[in-house]
C-alpha cells in the first residue's frame, strides 16, 4: 500500500470523526496496488464534520485554504488561509486544502498576493510522493444513506458507500469513478489521460451491481448521454 495512503490514515485516525480515502488513491486502495502517478490526494469528510476537520488540520500543523473561482484547473484558483472557523464564506466551499508547513515545494507554490490571498503556481512535475497536501472534499449522508454530492438524487447505502482495506476506509470505487465522469475530470488535458487509467483499470473490478449503480448515476445524472455508457453497458 502506497506512504502518502497510511501516513493519512496514521493521521486521521485520531481525528475523531469518519473519513474516507477517495480520488485515485481510494481506487488503488480497491485495486490493491499502484495504478498510475498522482497529483493529489483526497479525503471525504461528512459535511457535518466540516468545521471539527478543519480545526483538526490545523491543531495539527497543517494550514487550510480555502478558494475563490469556479472549478478547474488548481493553478487557475486564487486561495486565501482560514483562521476563523465559523466564517460563512467558507462554510460553503465543497473542499478546501491544507499544506504541511515545509511541504515540498514542487508541491504546492504558493505565492502571497496581499494579506491571506495566494496563487498556485504550476510545476513543471507535480506528483505526490509524501503527505504534504491534502484535498479535503465534503460529502452528505442523510440516515443510512451517503448523498452524492454533484447529484443530490443519486444515493448509496453507507454500508456500500464506504468499504476497507486493512482497516483502513475508503470510498466505493463507483462513487470514484462517478465523480470522474464530471465534465472536467473526463475533458481537461491534464485530468483526462489519468481519468482514463483509472476507468479502464477498475471497470473489470466491479461487481455487477456497482457497475449497475454506476450506469444509473450517470445515466440520471447525464440525461444527453456521456461516452462512458458505452463501457457500462
Amino acid at each position: 500500500m502506497h506512504n502518502v495512503i497510511l501516513q493519512a490514515h496514521e493521521l486521521f485516525k485520531k481525528a475523531g470523526f469518519d473519513y474516507a480515502i477517495c480520488g485515485g488513491f481510494g481506487l488503488e486502495m480497491h485495486a490493491g496496488k499502484e495504478l498510475r502517478t498522482h497529483g493529489d490526494f483526497d479525503i471525504a469528510v461528512f459535511i457535518e464534520d466540516r468545521q471539527k476537520a478543519v480545526q483538526f488540520l490545523l491543531d495539527n500543523d497543517w494550514p487550510v485554504y480555502g478558494r475563490f473561482g469556479e472549478v478547474g484547473p488548481i493553478w487557475q484558483y486564487l486561495f486565501y488561509k482560514i483562521s476563523d472557523i465559523t466564517d460563512s464564506f467558507w462554510g460553503e466551499l465543497p473542499n478546501v486544502w491544507s499544506v504541511r508547513h515545509g511541504g515540498s515545494p514542487e508541491m504546492f507554490k504558493l505565492e502571497r498576493l496581499q494579506p491571506e490571498v495566494y496563487s498556485y503556481k504550476q510545476p513543471e512535475e507535480w506528483l505526490v510522493k509524501e503527505l504534504d497536501f491534502i484535498e479535503l472534499a465534503f460529502d452528505t449522508r442523510e440516515g443510512s444513506e451517503y448523498v452524492v454530492r454533484k447529484n443530490p438524487r443519486v444515493t448509496r447505502s453507507l454500508d456500500k458507500a464506504i468499504m476497507y482495506r486493512d482497516n483502513i476506509p475508503y470510498l466505493a470505487p463507483e462513487i470514484i469513478l462517478f465523480y470522474k465522469s464530471d465534465k472536467y475530470s473526463s475533458t481537461n488535458p491534464y485530468a483526462k489521460p489519468r481519468t482514463e487509467i483509472d476507468f479502464k483499470a477498475i471497470m473489470p473490478m466491479l461487481s455487477d451491481e456497482s457497475k449497475q449503480w454506476l450506469l444509473d448515476a450517470i445515466t440520471e445524472t447525464y440525461p444527453d448521454g456521456h461516452e462512458w455508457l458505452n463501457g457500462l453497458i
